[in-house]
């Protein structure tokens, strides 16, 4: 890489159009909102910071400012939880883990998992994602075709990762089924319902909240399976999986500490692999359109590799890999939003709040805010450089969230894509496909609708 960090060849990668104005509150019930929350956001909504909105009965607050977002998340967090309306919804198909605990019980649990998520023990599984990593890579290099759908190709190396270390490859379920099973839980659960809201549940009667509750029965049924399996052990792999339910264990009696495990399990299963896999997609797209950018990282790559070492040790050789990471969870937050219902009255961004009101936080904005970003919707990772993060707000970059309450695979997840595209790109260039839109979508993540075909060849 040379010393000419600042170029002027970055691009402006996939999002949607923005309406001038606040769309009436009714569009995000029916036509293109409603099918993509990325849809409908104004320009308004990038340079100002504040925005109340009435929905239904509720009084909600999208905040962007850093200082306010730092006031939810860390100062004053006992007077924000999360919206027992959100929980019900969530908690339908993740149980009662850590997404959707609030107070005691979320401590707790936290207090509970926090050694089994600490660096130490992620170094222990690092060398299980190079290892899967260099699987994938021999794969593509062994195909009959160069182009490859890295979409499907992450979601099945990021499985394959999260099946080894949190269950020795032990759970039960193919890819295909755990991706397909839990993409229903996911799209049910996010399904805009107003069961919930009214108290009326019959009205959420539909194929995806009956195809959401088939899928949730399966991926139930297998990981409980495995955990009493894993209890009978005496045995057992000293995977992730073993500790969470060690942890759980020293507090609780079996049926309890089973309970607690499967509810994680079931968050760390969903979330675990679908956000590093859209992570891994979302920088490849950005690095087939940055045919510079993608030059230095792949150089970095190979030579990180090539010196050899462990993964710690490799890691520490990717300064500029890092940056682009960084800027890709900046384009593409895994998480899409950040929801808090108001325990008591305050004041954020100068506007009173009353106790019951839903502050709604989006990364997706805050990360392409105006004033808080230069250019904040081309490709730079030079916004990560040293000099740059100096000047950040701590609170302007959320892509785990923020406080006591941020993800707390944060460092697995860091780690296991800095590997795995550290060694896909030391092995391959990556080329976009003529004539292939890109139009990023979600529901809990972002991803690219219908995958993300690149030309792959070998260096």
């Amino acid at each position: 890489m040379t010393d000419a960090t600042a170029f002027a060849h970055h691009f402006r990668p996939a999002a949607p159009e923005r309406p001038d104005d606040w769309l009436p509150v009714w569009r995000i019930f029916v036509n293109k909102e409603a099918q993509n929350p990325l849809n409908g956001w104004p320009t308004l909504a990038f340079e100002t910071h504040h925005k109340a909105r009435r929905v239904f009965n509720l009084n909600y607050h999208f905040i962007s400012d850093p200082a306010a977002i730092q006031q939810v998340l860390l100062d004053k967090m006992g007077r924000y939880q999360k919206p027992a309306l959100v929980n019900k919804m969530l908690s339908v198909a993740l149980g009662e883990g850590l997404l959707t605990t609030n107070g005691e019980d979320w401590r707790e649990q936290r207090r509970m998992m926090a050694p089994v998520f600490t660096p130490g023990m992620v170094t222990e599984f690092t060398p299980t994602f190079a290892r899967i990593a260099e699987q994938t890579a021999d794969r593509w290099a062994t195909g009959d075709s160069d182009v490859i759908d890295v979409a499907a190709e992450s979601l099945r190396t990021t499985f394959d990762i999260i099946n080894a270390t949190l269950f020795s490859s032990a759970a039960g379920f193919t890819v295909q089924e755990a991706s397909g099973h839990m993409a229903a839980v996911m799209q049910a659960m996010t399904q805009y319902r107003l069961g919930p809201i009214f108290g009326m549940p019959w009205l959420d009667q539909n194929p995806v909240q009956w195809r959401g509750a088939a899928g949730r029965r399966f991926i139930i049924g297998k990981l409980a399976d495995f955990i009493a399996r894993r209890q009978a052990d005496p045995n057992p792999p000293q995977d992730f999986m073993t500790r969470v339910i060690d942890a759980f264990s020293q507090t609780h009696p079996p049926k309890e500490a089973a309970k607690l495990a499967l509810d994680n399990a079931v968050t760390f299963l969903g979330a675990g692999h679908e956000t590093t896999a859209n992570a891994l997609t979302w920088a490849l797209y950005l690095l087939s359109r940055d045919r510079q950018a993608q030059a230095w990282a792949g150089e970095e790559a190979r030579a990180a590799w090539d010196a050899g070492g462990t993964p710690e040790e490799i890691l520490a050789r990717l300064p500029y890999l890092k940056m682009v990471w960084d800027e890709t969870l900046r384009l593409y937050p895994p998480a899409l939003r950040i929801d808090r219902e108001a325990m008591a009255d305050d004041e954020l961004c100068g506007h009173a709040i009353r106790k019951g009101d839903q502050i709604s936080i989006w990364p997706w904005i805050v990360h392409r805010h105006r004033r808080l970003w230069d250019d904040p919707d081309i490709f730079n990772p030079e916004n990560f450089d040293p000099e740059a993060k100096a000047v950040h707000h701590r609170f302007q970059y959320i892509p785990f969230g923020a406080g006591p309450r941020v993800c707390i695979g944060a460092a697995f997840a860091q780690a296991e894509g800095l590997l795995v595209l550290s060694h896909w790109l030391a092995r391959f260039r990556f080329r976009p496909v003529a004539g292939h839109a890109v139009e990023p979508t979600g529901d809990i993540a972002i991803r690219p609708k219908g995958g993300l075909p690149l030309i792959v060849e070998r260096v």
